[in-house]
């Protein structure tokens, strides 16, 4: 019997380095751009009722972010020696992009948009409360900003995700603390069991609808793609199964009242689709997703501040794509890139902290370590 064409076969032909996840990331990221601009053109209400029509393509784009970031952040997690790099890597690649933009937000966007008098702009609590942002601590409005906006007083709603990302990395570190993650089969049990559990809820909670997947669903698409990851050599690789999962997803995802069901499907669909490696252009040479998802709303409000000769969810879209990619272009050649080149110094931290202590590692170590070294460069740091 010829073996099974597996995830891990495919990363290995790819040198770990496979493209598809690059070029997934920024399709999500301009996706979620186009999304949006239903709420900054129509407003909360009139958005809802649109996308709504078309809630398939909504709900599957944060689920697919979610459960990719679970792939590549679980190679991430069994390289490191400890959790002072893992988490110390989690809090380069997220707090000093997402603290630029913030204080950008803060002190460029707020006193242009802003209906009042500086002095009480610069006075008021709610900006000094806004650079709570910077902590995950998400506050989405600035004083007096976007004030005639169909969606007023929001500068960033898309933060909204920052803490349940964050909750990803702290429940993948317990797992971690808890060796969970490093016996599959354990990990396995423990998916089935979340599985079930939110299986239940749905069952229950029939009557309640999402546009989108509740968060709690979001955060387990992230740990169905960690499953996916450590069961990679397992898991097939195949056209035959991507369709099966996407018509899964598509036919879970079109009432929003089986959403509980479509995850492990969610998850292997971006696996497969990252696992995929195309020819690698200009526009994936770094990471801009990032980038795209901070300052996407941000620019979409200021274009529909200028009023009714933009204020078209297509010209909108037209003029506010290439400007957030503009802007995550510079992002990540000014301030990511540079962030994450910090890994050593965060390193050597963790190797004079670890000498110190009586243990070698705050967890065990996993006899796939020395292949996992190599797995997906530096892809692994990125969302």
């Amino acid at each position: 019997m010829q073996p099974v064409f597996s995830l891990a076969d495919q990363l290995a032909l790819s040198r770990y380095r496979p493209t598809g996840f690059d070029y997934l990331r920024i399709a999500l990221a301009a996706t979620i751009i186009c999304l949006h601009s239903a709420n900054v053109v129509f407003g909360t209400d009139r958005a809802m009722e649109i996308l709504g029509h078309i809630r398939i393509g909504s709900a599957m784009v944060l689920a697919l972010f979610f459960a990719l970031s679970g792939f590549l952040v679980t190679a991430s997690l069994l390289r490191c020696k400890s959790l002072i790099s893992f988490l110390g890597l989690r809090v380069l690649r997220i707090v000093p992009a997402l603290a630029v933009e913030t204080i950008l937000s803060a002190i460029i966007i707020g006193p242009i948009f802003t209906v009042l008098p500086l002095t009480q702009y610069f006075a008021d609590p709610k900006f000094y409360a806004y650079f709570h942002n910077i902590v995950g601590d998400i506050h989405y409005e600035l004083p007096g900003v976007f004030l005639h906006n169909p969606v007023p007083f929001a500068v960033n709603a898309q933060l909204w995700t920052v803490p349940y990302e964050l909750w990803c990395y702290l429940i993948l570190a317990l797992l971690a603390v808890t060796t969970i993650c490093f016996n599959r089969v354990l990990y396995l049990v423990f998916l089935v069991l979340a599985q079930i559990g939110f299986a239940c809820h749905d069952i229950y909670h029939s009557d309640q609808q999402y546009l989108h997947l509740r968060p709690s669903l979001l955060v387990f698409c992230f740990l169905a793609g960690v499953g996916f990851y450590l069961w990679r050599d397992k898991v097939p690789f195949n056209r035959t199964a991507f369709l099966l999962a996407l018509t899964l997803c598509a036919a879970g995802m079109a009432t929003g009242y089986t959403d509980a069901f479509i995850v492990g499907p969610t998850a292997y669909v971006a696996c497969y689709l990252g696992l995929m490696n195309p020819r690698r252009s200009w526009i994936v040479s770094g990471d801009y997703s990032y980038g795209m998802y901070l300052y996407g709303v941000v620019v979409q409000q200021c274009v529909a501040a200028v009023g009714p000769p933009v204020q078209h969810w297509y010209v909108n879209i037209l003029i506010s794509l290439p400007i957030a990619f503009g802007v995550a272009f510079v992002s990540w050649h000014l301030v990511e890139k540079h962030a994450l080149r910090l890994r050593a110094q965060v390193e050597q931290i963790e190797a004079a902290v670890l000498s110190r202590i009586s243990i070698a590692t705050f967890w065990r170590k996993s006899p796939e370590r020395g292949e996992l070294r190599a797995t997906l460069g530096n892809s692994s740091a990125s969302i």
